[in-house]
């Protein structure tokens, strides 16, 4: 598919809903520190919001371009309505509870600039204390989850983790990875015109790795561009929304990027091996109820999740399109 022809350097994406809160000061940390990639476009799709942010946006930024839903479509179809519209030579998926530090974008358009057969690239995200977040990935392999929770990390040097598994990784330079987090993830026009839109049927949850993995088939490199920093405060805000149900939303997820990408043996095998360690981990909470060892209300709720978690890959249920999202809305 080929979408529109360039007209600016950069098109920047949000989506939003209920966080004005967190798009304010995200336009500004992006309009003061962006120097080089110019001249660029900015585009936000607001998911019927009802904490004032269309009204505050306009006032504020008039020289944002605004879609405004009537319903809650989703992150990843809020972002695929932008994009369409969208004329820059490079594409950027910006979330709203991010904020931008000093030339983070400049340096991502840099390398895309300076390395044509990289398609994707993404910053190094940072929690709301300035901690490391993790910005990158492994693909869901059976392999890398044996890795990821069988190797006794404890014993292993951080460097050798680190090259073994990305969730183990300081993020201390720049190197080609599997996917890039959505929260903050750049892509080449051409790129975009070979793989096509965001996969729709994620509601929220791994469109991102989705997206690399086409754009990896397509023989386009994934890069984490290491000096580009931004805050994320995502956890947060995510937690907020979907409460106790965000893990399982994401497991579903999983199973819908594994049962495209890497097939059906991939899953079943997915889905023994996280039913094996979700039950041994449930064995051990009883064992510390029985010794005393744990309170009841963490019993409870660490038990109610575990049972969830395990049924979800046992049943292997269809990702929630309509969730029943809590609405926070704070002034």
């Amino acid at each position: 598919m080929v979408l529109n022809s360039p007209r600016y350097k950069l098109s920047i994406v949000t989506a939003n809903t209920n966080e004005k809160h967190f798009t304010l000061p995200m336009l500004e940390s992006v309009y003061e520190t962006v120097k080089e990639a110019q001249p660029f476009e900015f585009w936000i799709v607001d998911n019927n919001s009802g904490d004032g942010s269309v009204e505050a946006i306009r006032e504020k930024f008039p020289q944002v371009n605004l879609i405004c839903n009537q319903t809650n479509a989703g992150f990843t179809e809020a972002n695929n309505q932008a994009i369409r519209e969208c004329t820059g030579e490079y594409i950027f998926c910006l979330n709203p509870d991010t904020i931008c530090f000093d030339r983070a974008i400049d340096r991502m358009v840099r390398y895309l600039d300076e390395h044509p057969t990289t398609g994707i690239v993404g910053s190094k995200l940072l929690n709301s204390d300035r901690t490391l977040q993790s910005s990158c990935r492994n693909f869901m392999t059976t392999r890398h989850l044996i890795l990821q929770h069988m190797l006794p990390w404890n014993l292993i040097s951080p460097k050798l983790a680190g090259k073994i598994s990305l969730m183990y990784w300081d993020h201390d330079e720049t190197r080609a990875v599997d996917w890039i987090l959505g929260a903050s993830l750049m892509i080449r026009r051409e790129c975009l015109d070979q793989i096509g839109l965001k996969d729709e049927r994620y509601f929220i949850f791994h469109e991102d790795s989705d997206w690399c993995f086409q754009a990896h088939k397509a023989g386009w490199k994934v890069v984490f561009v290491h000096d580009a920093e931004i805050i994320h405060h995502g956890s947060a805000t995510v937690s907020k929304l979907w409460g106790g149900n965000l893990n399982i939303e994401v497991y579903k997820a999983q199973h819908q990027f594994i049962r495209k990408n890497l097939g059906k043996t991939e899953l079943f095998w997915h889905r023994f091996l996280l039913t094996t360690l979700l039950t041994i981990r449930l064995t051990k909470l009883r064992l510390l109820k029985l010794l005393g060892r744990i309170s009841e209300e963490d019993f409870k709720s660490d038990g109610d999740f575990l049972r969830k978690a395990i049924e979800v890959q046992v049943k292997a249920p269809q990702v929630d399109r309509k969730p029943k999202m809590k609405i926070i809305v704070e002034e």
